[in-house]
């Protein structure tokens, strides 16, 4: 099956916010679990809907190409989000992952484009692109640490 650009986000931060809130579900047990307390988290993945919400604001066109532009103009949006959250590094780190995301979409579309046999849409190899800073982070594990600028641990 194939899946667009919005889908994959979509389905990418509501993960995020339901492993956010299983978090706090632990917390609230009385499991000890690394990473940030449980209001922190519970406001990590209030962002992610956030972010979930934008995405599906954006107007579905039937058109590939004109859909992810439109996403990539919420990056704007998203880097002002991280700015207002300078004082809450956790919040912020999901904004930011949000927007790195959006670009990471739009490159893995740009470098499999139609002419060379790959279908353009098929995002489901889109978490071997790398970070736009060349870390060697492992995009799939998500990591709690305060000093992370992203939810799933990619600065």
């Amino acid at each position: 099956m194939t899946t667009t650009a919005r889908a994959y986000l979509v389905n990418r931060f509501q993960t995020d916010a339901v492993v956010l809130r299983e978090r706090v579900t632990l917390m609230a047990r009385g499991t000890k679990v690394p990473g940030p307390d449980a209001a922190t988290s519970r406001r990590m993945a209030d962002a992610c809907d956030e972010v979930v919400a934008m995405l599906l604001a954006v107007a579905g066109s039937g058109h590939a190409a004109t859909e992810l532009e439109a996403i990539m103009a919420l990056v704007p949006l998203l880097e002002h989000r991280a700015t207002e959250q300078q004082s809450n590094p956790a919040v912020r780190s999901v904004y930011v992952g949000a927007a790195t995301r959006i670009r990471e979409v739009r490159l893995a579309e740009a470098q499999s484009s139609p002419a060379d046999g790959v279908p353009a849409d098929d995002l489901e190899d889109v978490d071997d692109v790398d970070d736009v800073d060349d870390d060697d982070v492992d995009d799939d594990v998500i990591v709690f640490d305060e000093d992370d600028d992203r939810a799933d641990g990619t600065p």
